[in-house]
Formats: C-alpha cells, sequence, structure tokens
C-alpha cells in the first residue's frame, strides 16, 4: 500500500480553493490528511471533505512542516509572503497563482498536456505554478496544433466571468443584477464598473501600453507553455455578466496552409475536449448550457478566416474554476504523489 502523503489547501474558503476541497474528496490516489487553510477571517469555519467536516486553519499560524504538499488558491500578493515559508519548511508547493508564473526557474504545468518528458522535470521542483485559465485552455489546443503546422500568431478576445475575481466577483455581480432589477443603483468595488448587465473593456491593472496585466500575461504564459517565444500573442480581456465560465474568441495563423478539417480532427484527439461542429448542434458551446460536465473544454465555430491567409476561427469556453484550477491542481498532485513524494 503506498505511503499516504497529508496536503494543505492553502485558501481553502475561496472559490478555487472550495472546487479544489470538494474534489480532492473524491480522488483514489494516496491522500492522508487534508488540512483547510485560509485568512483570520475564515478561522471558525467549516469545510466538507469527502462528507466529513473539518476546521479552517489560520494561515499565519500554520505549521507547514506537518505537510508534504500544500496547494496555493490565493492572492498573488500572499502566496509570494507564504509560499516561500512552505518551501522553507520541507513543503512542496503547487501555486494557483500569478505569483510564481513569470519566473523561468519554476516549471509553468498543465496537467493535460504532460507527457512522459515534462512529468521527470517535476521531480526535486519545490513549486510547480499553474498557469491563468486563458494560457491553460489555449495551450492545451494549441500545442498540438503547433507541433503539427507552425503557429505563426494567435489573436484572442477573452469573455471573463465574475468568478474570475473569486467569490467576491460572484457576489458582487449577483448583487448588483438584483438591485437593478429592483430599481436601485449598482455600486462596484471588486469592478473597475458596473458589471451586471454591462460589458467592461479593462480586466486587471492598465500598464502603460494600454494592455492590462492580465492580458499580457496570458500572452506570455501561452508563448512559454509553447516554448514559442517568437510567435506573436495579442490577447483582449473583457468582462462580462455571466457567473462562471470564460470563453474566448480566438484567431490562430499557421505558417502553411491548414484547414478546418484539419483542426477539428486534431481537438477531437484531445483528452479533455468536447467538440461543437455540425447543423444539428449549430456550433455554439455557451459557459450557461454546455459548462454542467467542467472536466471540459467546448470548442465550436472552427471555420476558416476570410480576412486572413492561413487562419482559423474558433470559439472556446471552459468552466475557470472547477477545470482550469481546480483540477488541474489536483491532476499535478496526483503525478507528484505516484512518481515523487
Amino acid at each position: 500500500m503506498p505511503e499516504l502523503v497529508d496536503i494543505a489547501v492553502i485558501g481553502a474558503t475561496g472559490a478555487v480553493g472550495e472546487s479544489i476541497i470538494e474534489q480532492l474528496g473524491d480522488v483514489e490516489f494516496a491522500i492522508g490528511q487534508i488540512y483547510p487553510v485560509a485568512s483570520s477571517a475564515s478561522v471558525g469555519e467549516t469545510v466538507m471533505i469527502a462528507r466529513r467536516p473539518a476546521n479552517v486553519a489560520e494561515l499565519s499560524a500554520f505549521d507547514f512542516s506537518t505537510v508534504r504538499l500544500a496547494i496555493f488558491a490565493v492572492p498573488a500578493e500572499v502566496a509570494a509572503e507564504y509560499v516561500p515559508q512552505a518551501v522553507d519548511l520541507g513543503c512542496t508547493v503547487i501555486d494557483c497563482s500569478s505569483a510564481f508564473r513569470v519566473d523561468p526557474n519554476v516549471p509553468l504545468v498543465i496537467a493535460g498536456a504532460l507527457n512522459d518528458e515534462a512529468i521527470a522535470v517535476l521531480g526535486g521542483q519545490s513549486i510547480l505554478a499553474i498557469p491563468g485559465s486563458l494560457a491553460a485552455e489555449l495551450a492545451l489546443l494549441l500545442k498540438p496544433v503547433n507541433a503539427e503546422v507552425e503557429i505563426t500568431s494567435v489573436s484572442v478576445t477573452a469573455c471573463m466571468s465574475a468568478s474570475d475575481t473569486g467569490k467576491a466577483g460572484v457576489s458582487e455581480l449577483a448583487s448588483q443584477s438584483a438591485g437593478l432589477l429592483g430599481g436601485q443603483s449598482a455600486e462596484a468595488e471588486v469592478f473597475a464598473h458596473q458589471s451586471a448587465f454591462n460589458l467592461i473593456p479593462e480586466v486587471g491593472v492598465m500598464a502603460e501600453d494600454g494592455y492590462t496585466v492580465t492580458e499580457t500575461n496570458a500572452a506570455n504564459e501561452l508563448q512559454r507553455l509553447l516554448e514559442a517565444s517568437e510567435m506573436a500573442v495579442d490577447v483582449s480581456c473583457i468582462q462580462v455578466p455571466v457567473f462562471y465560465g470564460n470563453s474566448m474568441c480566438v484567431t490562430i495563423e499557421t505558417r502553411y496552409p491548414f484547414s478546418a478539417e484539419e483542426l477539428t480532427q486534431i481537438f477531437g484527439n484531445i483528452d479533455g475536449v468536447s467538440l461543437f461542429s455540425g447543423a444539428e448542434q449549430r456550433g455554439l458551446p455557451t459557459p450557461v448550457t454546455d459548462l454542467q460536465n467542467s472536466a471540459q473544454t467546448c470548442v465550436g465555430r472552427i471555420r476558416e478566416s476570410r480576412a486572413r491567409q492561413n487562419a482559423l476561427n474558433l470559439w472556446i469556453t471552459s468552466d475557470n474554476v472547477r477545470k482550469s484550477a481546480a483540477k488541474n491542481a489536483i491532476a499535478i498532485s496526483q503525478v507528484l504523489l505516484e512518481s515523487y513524494l
């Protein structure tokens, strides 16, 4: 019988942390005790792990030497402070924040894209970073395409759901929607402007070049994941009044001609991808109607561009909380537990 490994989930009461806790209760690999950890504001709360209640521990007082693996689902500034402390105490860390994604010494990992060579790289690493939801879903789809026919550029318009900012964003969208329908005004705290019944062309902090940090990070992460630093990547993000599920309208340009049928065939061979095509399905997956199965990345509207040569357009939607972040973190945990911890 394999040795059981104790795990801490940091940010256990947040949107991603809750999803990690929920999914960990259903896994079958060798996990010992699961410690839910959060900020002092959540101390005294309980979470359900495998249908049993567990008390939430306070992050500032948690002893990381008691666990061998910690999954961080917290804001970047919190991860930057506490991840080094966990590593110093002998803990391996999987970080879901953006704190370490730009560090060339920290592997940026998508479990669904791991091959034997990539898995071997994980051994001995103290910190593993999970890419943001946009880069994670794009890389899952485009890595095998780039291997088949070189992608020269990627242009993305991303529709970001309220859950991308966590529970606070979901709560603000819900309260604004209810209030506006009741004749009240909408107060914006989490988002730059009113999010209910509105579109906001600003997601994240705006830099001097007119791009937000969110957009720049997504482009850089995709280049890194595809090992394609020369690939041109342009990302624009829009905050949309959707609770869960990020969606993207994507155009890819390839070095040589590549048909919609060839692209569809490649996507059809990727685990975790659900294709929508043909008149009977209208090729229209949406975050509301098609993400009940959060394990799937839904792809539709694959078509050849009328404006660009060697270019294809497509539509992607996926659960940014349960799949891109939580499911990825758990799948990486499984690799570590089975091979290295």
